[in-house]
């Protein structure tokens, strides 16, 4: 997507587009936030982000986190046991909605609704137990009409999970039981004499679904054929199958529909019993919900270390931040990640460095914190500040649309040009704006995007390699701090994959502020001669290098 319309996620408008999201790898953070029940499930699909005005709600929520967190690491061997009960809790929003319109709820509906009774018991049974108060489902009055309406369901002496009509529901019930049961106990004896006599008359045997196997075309087939004790089931080429001739039972048919006739009454009694709470069973769903998103929530951040974030009306501050999925790719090539450490306020906040200097993974990181922390998640950080936005874009990769019939720098431009519309403020994120175009015109724009941005309410981060951006005030600059030239220059480089890790090695990707950094001249030409560029080249365009600097500085001045 490039610009046009705000992204919508299961119909709900964020204030990001998909470009962003993929961009910055948000989808490896929010897979890792799985609720266990159906119910938190649907909820995170329809999560938004929090909007600027719901600072409150926003830390209630983090808070939320750190009191769960709290009490794990007081309670860690309890974390298995409120996981299970999670992932046994079924949904029960069918069962509900038979309750708000006077449907009849049948067996299957009434197992649901006892097993998430008992669970949700479990659950809130557990938490009370062992002092767990932040987050609590039920005050001790909820409590007891949980006990309640639990009981309706287990009339008997002894508590199950499952569900059946129990007998103790009614005295009628019970007593057609008994009389059903006497009943096919004698079907079942009458039913096992004719089996016997059959084997005994023609010398057969059973198999174990009851039927007997004859051979075709023998006399024993046409002697059975002609016996009205029993039917044939299956022929093939070869055999044949006969089983028992069943016999109509009109008492049993008429004890069998009179049980059922009382089974279903009982479903109605407690159908009557259950409509009245279930604006209260609504409620408690409600509960659970929240209580299972914010404790995916905080296993989500857990996995990558996360902190909670604070609010800052001005500023992202990161201290130690990375990206979770960029980390994880480099422990699988034996490295480790290079946290980032950098202060973005309103305006702009340009970042230069050497190539494959981490620019575009500090602008990922930035980014994707900003859009976890938006959904309330604990982010990847030692720790973090920063405010709730209008919006939040990113401009990082190859933004050419061959639908559109765009170059990289036209769609670009169409991109840009959208989220400059924005109203309100947001968070820009830019990648070498204007190198899609030729050097001198790329540079003018580049400048003046950066000035006009710095001007604006919003908060922008741009990483440009273009010198002359840096030359504008009003700006906040950081420095990659680059590579370690002393040691790297001592290492022979050969071409293949094995130069790519040697340099990683001898990298500092850390940010630096402008103001700290040393001076960093004609890096990528010192580069460039180490990984075999002949020197005749990289000297000349050295010899140039110095030459634009000279014309450059020279119109500076008569400027």
């Amino acid at each position: 997507m490039c610009g046009g319309t705000p992204w919508r996620k299961e119909g709900i408008t964020i204030v990001w587009d998909e470009t962003t999201w993929a961009e910055l790898d948000v989808a490896y953070c929010w897979n890792q936030w799985q609720p266990c029940t159906p119910m938190g499930k649907r909820a995170k699909q329809q999560a938004r982000a929090f909007q600027p005005g719901e600072e409150r709600l926003w830390q209630q929520v983090l808070r939320e986190q750190e009191e769960i967190q709290a009490w794990i690491e007081g309670h860690p061997r309890y974390q298995s046991v409120i996981q299970a009960c999670l992932e046994a809790m079924p949904d029960i929003e069918v069962q509900l909605e038979k309750l708000g319109s006077g449907e009849t709820l049948g067996l299957t509906d009434w197992f649901h609704m006892k097993q998430f009774l008992w669970q949700f018991r479990q659950l809130n049974k557990t938490l009370r137990e062992q002092g767990f108060s932040a987050l609590s489902l039920l005050c001790p009055e909820e409590f007891a009409e949980l006990e309640q309406y639990l009981a309706q369901l287990n009339p008997g002496p002894a508590w199950t999970p499952a569900f059946w009509i129990d007998d103790a529901y009614d005295d009628d019930l019970r007593m057609l039981r008994q009389q059903l049961r006497r009943l096919e106990i004698k079907e079942q004896e009458r039913t096992e004499q004719n089996k016997r006599a059959i084997e005994q008359a023609y010398g057969i045997r059973r198999n174990r679904l009851g039927t007997w196997v004859v051979p075709r075309n023998t006399p024993l087939e046409e002697m059975l054929r002609k016996d009205g004790r029993v039917v044939c089931h299956v022929e093939t080429l070869y055999d044949v199958t006969f089983g028992l001739r069943e016999e109509a039972d009109g008492a049993l048919a008429r004890l069998q529909a009179q049980v059922e006739a009382r089974e279903k009454a009982v479903c109605v009694w407690l159908t009557q019993q259950f409509e009245p709470v279930q604006p209260s069973l609504r409620q408690w769903v409600r509960k659970l919900t929240h209580f299972d998103v914010q404790w995916a929530r905080y296993q989500a951040g857990r996995k990558w270390g996360g902190v909670r974030p604070e609010w800052d009306a001005d500023r992202f501050g990161l201290l130690g931040a990375f990206h979770p999925k960029i980390a994880e790719e480099l422990a699988a090539e034996g490295e480790g990640v290079t946290p980032i450490d950098v202060e973005v306020r309103r305006g702009v906040t340009v970042i230069t460095g050497p190539n494959m200097g981490g620019k575009t993974v500090a602008l990922k990181t930035i980014g994707l914190i900003a859009v976890l922390a938006h959904y309330g998640l604990f982010v990847p950080a030692r720790s973090c500040r920063l405010p709730l936005v209008g919006w939040i874009a990113s401009m990082l990769g190859d933004q050419q649309s061959t639908k559109q019939g765009l170059s990289r720098f036209g769609a670009e431009v169409m991109r840009l040009t959208h989220w400059l519309g924005q109203e309100g403020a947001g968070l820009l994120l830019l990648d070498e704006i204007g190198r899609g175009t030729n050097p001198a015109e790329g540079t003018a724009l580049a400048q003046a995007i950066t000035k006009h941005l710095s001007s604006r309410s919003s908060w922008t981060v741009h990483v440009t390699h273009y010198h002359e951006v840096n030359q504008l005030s009003g700006i906040r600059r950081y420095q990659v701090a680059g590579l370690c030239w002393e040691t790297l220059e001592g290492e022979e480089f050969e071409h293949g994959k094995a130069w790519r890790a040697r340099l990683s090695r001898h990298m500092d990707y850390r940010l630096i502020p402008m103001e700290e950094a040393g001076t960093s001249i004609a890096e990528a030409l010192r580069l460039s001669m180490l990984l075999g560029l002949p020197e005749e080249i990289v000297m000349d365009a050295k010899r140039r290098l110095g030459g634009w600097k000279d014309e450059g500085e020279a119109k500076a001045g008569s400027g």
